[in-house]
């Protein structure tokens, strides 16, 4: 199950969880937990969040009554499946746009790893910090993110995680990209290094078949490579990702994949058309962040006409949540 995640082959990764389904109706109950945390898991990555968010609540909940003892002694994964569920749901509640709650569950995740001996507490507290650096990168916290990002990398150094390592960097390459780009003067040769580190890690990423979670930084490269004009090249970057999301069913980031492929066009209806399928495929997946952001963009576009859809996302956000989202939003609102 764990080989066919990391290959993000998510249709084999549920054949095998539902046989293992099946065994434990035959006399492993005590094993529902950590099979309702790795459905939770495939279904977060396919993008079917409110789906996710049930099997991953019904794990944590069943958690502490469940025979650990057992489960563990059976249990060979290097994830713990606590700590993935929780560091999931935090997935689940950003997309939501609930960030305190996102951070809540990181947080817990970061204890369950803490409990837990090697290799699955260091292991799960990497993909702990690898999730929350993504978090903190969405909602612009670059400066945290940078730390949670050094602090990936150090831990899969200190611990031989050779593709922890290789995410610490990527995200370390994205954070300094997103970092040059809000300089007071931005300077397009740092960009330029940057994306060329990106594009060289993403191709690694590629050669060893290392393809969960790819999408999410191939929308980050095409956001980079979009800032430094070269629509060309992210156009094509965002179409293989969306390819890749088609052919293995991690649609996680489709919503943003498309938002972002409209700033590839200069033909406003080509632009329209991708704002509209993202709008389209957040609703459908319930990721209001991802909702909004669409919305935002449409606005900008088209103005009035888009200004239902933007009020419409942001009431449907907690207002305590630190998005700069909700404070275009409120700017739209008020003209």
């Amino acid at each position: 199950m764990g080989y066919y995640i990391a290959l993000a082959d998510l249709g084999r990764a549920a054949q095998v969880l539902e046989v293992l389904r099946s065994g434990i109706e035959q006399g492993r109950r005590w094993f529902r937990p950590a099979i309702d945390a790795s459905f939770g898991m495939v279904e977060c990555l396919r993008g079917e969040y409110a789906a996710a968010a049930s099997h991953l609540e019904a794990a944590t909940a069943a958690w502490a009554a469940a025979d650990q003892h057992r489960i563990d002694a059976v249990w060979f994964n290097p994830r713990d499946p606590i700590a993935t569920a929780c560091t999931h749901l935090a997935w689940t509640r950003l997309v939501r746009g609930d960030l305190a709650r996102a951070q809540d569950e990181l947080a817990r995740a970061v204890r369950r790893a803490n409990e837990v001996g090697f290799p699955q507490g260091p292991f799960s507290l990497a993909y702990a910090r690898c999730i929350e650096t993504g978090v903190r990168t969405e909602a612009a916290q670059l400066d945290r993110a940078a730390v949670l990002a050094a602090d990936l990398t150090e831990l899969a150094e200190r611990h031989g995680f050779d593709m922890w390592r290789l995410y610490g960097a990527t995200h370390q390459a994205i954070i300094g990209g997103l970092a040059a780009l809000g300089a007071d003067h931005p300077d397009p040769a740092a960009l330029s290094a940057h994306v060329a580190t990106l594009t060289t890690l993403l191709d690694t990423f590629h050669t060893a078949g290392a393809n969960v979670y790819r999408t999410y930084f191939d929308g980050a490269l095409g956001r980079l490579l979009i800032a430094a004009g070269k629509r060309e090249q992210a156009r094509s970057r965002l179409d293989s990702a969306l390819a890749m999301a088609r052919d293995t069913g991690m649609r996680l980031y489709d919503a943003e994949l498309l938002r972002l492929r409209a700033h590839t066009h200069t033909d406003p209806d080509a632009r329209q058309a991708d704002l509209a399928s993202a709008l389209k495929f957040a609703r459908r997946q319930g990721a209001t962040l991802f909702e909004l952001r669409a919305a935002l963009d449409d606005y900008d576009l088209r103005g009035q006409p888009a200004r239902a859809a933007v009020i419409d996302a942001a009431r449907r956000i907690p207002a305590t949540s630190a998005w700069p989202e909700l404070a275009r939003a409120q700017r739209c609102r008020t003209r």
